[in-house]
């Protein structure tokens, strides 16, 4: 576990630990960091496709209820046709913000793996506060290595944890 004080010293180590070939490593930040995601060369997130799909179920969701209850229930008044689309834009679109909201939420917790039952890296109080943590899961030499490349990279401190 590095910890660093300035986000260029942090973006340069997680460079220099992905050019070693280390893919698996974990960054702890208060804010989020342009750099460090640049670094991590992660690519946009799916959440807003995950969002799309479930707004797009919704309306089709919410309109297939309207069309199946006036077909199953028929109610003819004063010779009006039983299948009207405009009144059923309201329960449609209503249908699509509430199926939106909650694909978005749960897409959003499944892509960051929250809950987190098992605490997979240490965490220090610090990280909510103004300093970046970088959590690189290895062992034997390779530990004694990382653990090298991340002093040459100015970390303000290097744990090892066993």
């Amino acid at each position: 576990m590095g910890i660093f004080y300035f986000v260029d010293d942090a973006a340069e180590a997680v460079r220099a630990l992905r050019t070693a070939g280390h893919r698996n490593l974990r960054v702890f930040s208060p804010i989020p960091h342009h750099e460090i995601e640049h670094a991590l060369e992660q690519g946009p997130s799916i959440v807003r496709w995950v969002t799309f799909v479930g707004g797009a179920l919704g309306f089709t969701a919410g309109l297939s209820l309207c069309i199946y209850t006036c077909i199953a229930y028929p109610l003819v008044v004063g010779g009006k046709e039983l299948i009207s689309i405009p009144p059923y834009m309201v329960i449609s679109y209503e249908s699509m913000i509430l199926l939106a909201g909650l694909t978005n939420l749960l897409g959003m917790m499944a892509l960051t793996r929250l809950p987190e039952v098992r605490q997979s890296a240490p965490y220090d109080p610090r990280f909510t506060e103004d300093r970046i943590g970088i959590w690189i899961p290895c062992e034997g030499d390779t530990a004694t290595r990382v653990e090298k490349l991340m002093g040459g990279q100015n970390a303000e401190e290097v744990q090892v944890h066993a």
